[in-house]
Parts: C-alpha cells; structure tokens; sequence
C-alpha cells in the first residue's frame, strides 16, 4: 500500500536537511504545503530559507522528532 503524503513527506524531511521545492513536488506532491500544514497542525514544526530570487528550502525542525508519527502497517 502506498504511504500517505504526511508519512511520505516525514520520511523524506526526517534527516533535517534543506529539501528544495522542486524535490518536495516531485518526492511528496505538488501541493507539498497542503500536506506540510497537516503536519504543523500535528506539531511538527518546518523552517524555510530563501535560496536565490523566488526558491526556497525547507527542513524539518529537530525539535519535532519527540513527536513519533501513527503509522499501521498493513498484513
């Protein structure tokens, strides 16, 4: 069963690197902030930097690992 897009995206972001907007389209979806809004409301907190005219990265916060994600696996 495929993850779903909060997972997909948790499991990229976990190393706490800069993952630029074009990765997040292309490794999460193109609505790659609809699923990171969900994941601020669950506490998960994203810093975001300009990298050059109108590109930006963004991260996920080290902070936000005390937060375990639910996931079930299916038999």
């Amino acid at each position: 069963m495929k993850e779903n897009l909060p997972d997909c995206m948790l499991q990229l972001m976990s190393d706490a690197c800069w993952h630029s907007t074009e990765e997040l389209v292309e490794k999460v979806s193109h609505r790659f902030s609809a699923t990171m809004h969900v994941l601020k409301k669950r506490g998960y907190k994203f810093e975001k930097r300009r990298t050059q005219g109108q590109k930006y990265e963004y991260r996920l916060l080290e902070e936000s690992k005390a937060i375990t994600p639910l996931i079930i696996e299916h038999a």
